[in-house]
């Protein structure tokens, strides 16, 4: 990677994920079995967010105007 206003490039290791993150099948059942909440991508908040962004660059699309999100 490289960092806004540098030259050099930086290699970086993500840290290793945890054991319900590492598979998906792992994570559907540990939420459906209650024993954590939805985080990340995966999360409603997230994927509401998603939702209001791709509502507002459609509907910029048709209209030719900047759509402002609300907070």
């Amino acid at each position: 990677m490289r960092l806004p206003g540098e030259k050099a490039e930086e290699t970086r290791t993500p840290a290793p994920l945890k054991a319900q993150d590492a598979d998906y099948i792992s994570y559907l059942i540990g939420v459906a079995r209650g024993q954590f909440k939805p985080y990340g991508l995966s999360s409603l908040e997230n994927n509401v967010i998603v939702i209001e962004i791709l509502d507002a660059a459609r509907e910029s699309a048709r209209t030719g105007r900047t759509i402002t999100l609300q907070k």
